[in-house]
């Protein structure tokens, strides 16, 4: 074997072996046999007694993950793994960092030396030593000692998730490439989100995608820190597998010679024929599809793997008497010309000369002259345009009926925006271009976010999509860019409203972002005067102030259509003196200030939201006022007690049951030059300083304390 093929066949085992759950995958050893050397066996795997293979992972069943089921199948079939103990195979699981160091060091045939004693006695020198297992302990060692690491790493992270960029470095580094990707760090890469992507790892990336080691997602991204999980490498490197070590062991390469009848498949391979036993849950796969084992026709090129003398996979290379299809990976849009009959879950397509064979969803939606029909409705000869993600058709229309001419009526919309209210009675409501949409979803919709699909329910305000509608009802929602909340719990936000809010719930743009922000049911919104959430118009910029996540007021700083002028709105900081009928009153520069509180005004006090009764005084609050009306108020500074120095005009005095001034009134000018009669509690041991005869009304008086109870009277 040349050097060139043994570094593919390393990438590609290196990257399929990612998909593996620690302790369930087997490698046996290769024997470089081709398919025409290889004899039929009727007792393949006998004395290695592995067990029951499982094939039906019970979380795999359904429309979300049966893209990956094919792909799935395969390499269980092939023992690559194995899945869990529970009977799942946790395809969304993404992969741990050790465990792709594990595979990495298998693959590279250095497995005996990364179990040996001395490998797993080895003294790491890593800051997190004591976090990796102590079964990977020499397959870290022999890690470091091949270069899968940098000079200048100094942990393992052994639990984080293995995300694409740091895969693909691992993948490059296995093969040896460093060079070639040293050499490739100022090279231009395709990907939309390529600035995504370190400088230092660029040339990784670039020596990746010319191996054709990875590719990007359907919108042209590579989304380097998005985790690898179970189900995305198994569909993505599953043909590579046929590289890996022992992957001729139970396997035939032959032609179906008989109908299947009892659960028995003929094969005839070099001449001989042989009567296999069928499981009862095979996966058989026919032009690119999970058939039942009746659709097998005489004369089909299969591949059939088989384990402990019973089939458990076979698939259709060549069909009888056909082009072989080529099973082709479905993402975006694909446009071709119905070639044959759609039956199971393929939809066979020709087009520029090739015909491929595209895995069709459960629930795909098809339209044909204005109608939705079923898959069966389509017709030889129909031209047709397709959308699909993850590797499955979910969308079929037909632009060109077959036997017609001319141009079609088209049906087919595509909208842009961003939702605004959460999608109800299969209503979803969007902001485009300034206008509202409220946009009817096909019962069999489907929604992508994130990569994934999800439930309508899972759409949030705030999210950027793209609908595909065909006969004015929503077939595909794709969310381009997720809607995110503030970063911090408390703080400031400045934003464009993109709609009004609905239910509490109002979509902003801030800094290219959408951001959907969670109101309380009693903010404060100032437009042109005091008014409600329901006032914002799309357009309006606002400023928004949130505590732990919840916005409680907002002020439009410039109103949609470019108006800037915005009047009403102060600020007052000050120490307590005292709360009473909605009346604070504070002492700010040693001169008395009384604000009107509003009713429902927000008030926060040791990181707490209190009513205002809780202030105390001597806290040192800051208020924020709408047209002189106190609407929030923070407490920055707890009271520990505080001495004041205030000065008026005499009003009054009460006394208590032993002739001792009690309370005393004065007169005070306020900051904005109203007059306020203000009383003060007095202490029992108060100082006079003046004659008592001279403390009359009006008389100019100053008054001295500590936390709101008068110590001294200073009669002038």
């Amino acid at each position: 074997m040349n050097h060139r093929r043994m570094k593919k066949l390393l990438a590609s085992t290196l990257a399929l072996s990612l998909v593996m759950g620690m302790g369930t995958t087997a490698f046996a050893k290769g024997d470089d046999k081709k398919d025409d050397d290889v004899k039929i066996d009727f007792n393949w795997n006998k004395g290695k007694h592995l067990g029951q293979l499982k094939m039906d992972f019970r979380d795999i069943q359904g429309r979300q993950f049966e893209w990956a089921m094919r792909y799935i199948a395969d390499l269980a079939a092939r023992r690559v793994f194995e899945g869990y103990d529970d009977g799942t195979f946790r395809p969304q699981q993404t992969v741990s960092r050790i465990e792709a160091i594990t595979a990495a060091v298998r693959v590279m045939g250095l497995r005996d030396k990364a179990e040996s004693a001395a490998e797993m006695q080895t003294q790491l020198n890593f800051k997190d030593a004591n976090q990796i297992p102590a079964w990977a302990v020499g397959y870290v060692a022999v890690a470091l000692e091949n270069d899968l690491f940098s000079e200048y790493e100094t942990k393992v992270n052994p639990n984080q998730p293995a995300d694409r960029l740091w895969a693909t470095t691992l993948l490059v580094k296995a093969l040896k490439l460093q060079s070639e990707a040293e050499a490739n760090m100022n090279a231009k890469l395709p990907f939309a989100d390529a600035a995504q992507i370190p400088a230092g790892s660029v040339g990784y990336v670039k020596v990746a995608i010319d191996k054709g080691l990875i590719n990007g997602f359907e919108d042209n991204t590579f989304r380097p820190n998005q985790p690898v999980t179970r189900a995305e490498i198994a569909a993505l490197l599953d043909r590579a597998g046929d590289h890996l070590p022992g992957s001729q062991d139970g396997l035939i390469v032959g032609t179906v010679s008989a109908p299947v009848t009892n659960n028995t498949l003929t094969v005839t391979s070099n001449g001989q024929t042989a009567s296999l036993a069928l499981d009862p849950n095979a996966f058989i796969y026919r032009a690119g599809a999970r058939v039942s084992a009746s659709a097998l026709q005489v004369g089909d090129a299969v591949r059939v793997r088989v384990y402990n003398n019973t089939v458990i996979f076979v698939e259709v290379t060549q069909t009888s008497g056909g082009s072989t299809p080529v099973p082709t990976p479905a993402n975006g849009v694909i446009t071709g010309t119905v070639a044959v009959a759609v039956t199971g879950n393929a939809l066979t397509l020709t087009s520029g000369g090739q015909t491929m064979a595209l895995p069709l969803s459960s629930g795909a939606l098809f339209f044909r002259n204005g109608a939705q029909i079923s898959a069966s409705g389509l017709q030889v000869g129909d031209v047709v345009s397709t959308r699909a993600y993850n590797n499955a058709v979910v969308f079929v229309e037909v632009t060109q009926p077959a036997g017609s001419t001319g141009t079609q009526p088209s049906y087919e919309r595509v909208l842009s925006g961003t939702v605004t209210t959460a999608a109800s009675n299969n209503v979803l409501t969007i902001s485009s271009g300034g206008q509202t949409y409220a946009l009817t979803l096909n019962s069999g919709a489907f929604v992508y976010r994130g990569g994934a699909a999800v439930s309508v329910s899972a759409l949030q305000v705030g999210d950027v999509v793209t609908t595909y509608s065909y006969n004015n009802s929503v077939a595909i929602v794709e969310v381009t860019q997720t809607a995110v909340q503030p970063s911090n719990t408390t703080g400031d936000i400045s934003g464009t409203v993109i709609a009004p809010a609905n239910n509490n719930l109002l979509a902003i743009t801030s800094g290219g972002q959408p951001v959907r922000l969670t109101l309380n049911a009693n903010a404060f919104v100032y437009r042109n005067g005091l008014t409600t959430a329901a006032a914002l118009q799309a357009g309006d910029v606002i400023t928004a102030h949130y505590v732990n996540g919840v916005v409680l007021y907002i002020e439009v700083t410039q109103l949609a259509g470019g108006s800037a002028t915005q009047t009403g709105i102060t600020q007052q900081s000050g120490t307590v003196v005292s709360v009473a009928n909605n009346v604070l009153t504070l002492i700010s520069g040693n001169q008395t200030v009384t604000l009107s509180l509003h009713p429902n005004a927000f008030i926060y006090r040791g990181g707490a939201l209190v009513t205002a009764a809780a202030l105390q005084a001597g806290d040192v609050i800051t208020a924020r006022l709408y047209n002189n009306i106190v609407v929030y108020g923070e407490v920055t500074q707890l009271s520990s007690g505080y001495s004041f120095t205030v000065s008026g005009t005499y009003n009054n005095v009460t006394l208590n049951n032993q002739g001792q001034i009690a309370t005393i009134s004065i007169n005070q000018t306020n900051a904005n030059g109203t007059v306020q009669t203000v009383v003060y509690n007095v202490s029992s041991s108060v100082t006079i300083v003046g004659t008592m005869a001279n403390l009359v009304q009006n008389r100019p008086v100053v008054l001295q304390g500590n936390s709101q109870t008068v110590s001294k009277i200073i009669i002038q």
